[in-house]
């Protein structure tokens, strides 16, 4: 193995170097207070002042004072007051839901001539909904079809 050349070899010297390096300004650099941050130490905080062993914390005054109870007639207004809101709205749901529901009591009428389930559930109950009507017609019948005879006896719900 043959050894490496000398260093003064390498390094040009004399005009050379002189021709090749242009004048640098170098900077001094301040020498660091303290180690750098290894990696992994998280952020570092500022310096602070130690705390002293069992000395008090000061901590800042709340500023909002503090309340008492809630009186209990405040409580009951509240209560009625949500009660109120419920049931109002439980009627309003009601009135936008569609026509009144369908009537409770029943009675027995024939078919007339020319008459379909429709027909029938407007006589009766001409205040509700014309197809739940039907629906509850042919429930209470036992209705599969739509087909209807003339004085077929048919019991239904109907309005005073």
């Amino acid at each position: 193995m043959a050894a490496a050349p000398a260093a003064e070899s390498v390094i040009p010297t004399g005009g050379e170097y002189a021709q090749l390096m242009t004048p640098v300004r170098t900077i001094p650099v301040p020498p660091l207070d303290r180690p750098a941050r290894r990696p992994g130490q998280g952020r570092l905080r500022p310096p602070t002042r130690r705390r002293v062993a069992g000395a008090p914390r000061v901590v800042a005054q709340a500023r909002c004072a503090r309340r008492g109870p809630v009186p209990v007639p405040v409580l009951l207004g509240l209560a009625s007051l949500a009660a109120a809101a419920v049931y109002g709205l439980g009627l309003f749901a009601g009135s936008v839901a569609g026509g009144a529901d369908v009537p409770v009591t029943t009675t027995v009428v024939r078919v007339q001539p020319g008459e379909g389930l429709s027909d029938v559930a407007a006589r009766m109950a001409p205040d509700s909904d014309n197809a739940a009507v039907v629906a509850r017609i042919r429930e209470l019948n036992r209705l599969s079809g739509g087909s209807l005879r003339s004085g077929q006896p048919l019991t239904v719900p109907f309005s005073r």
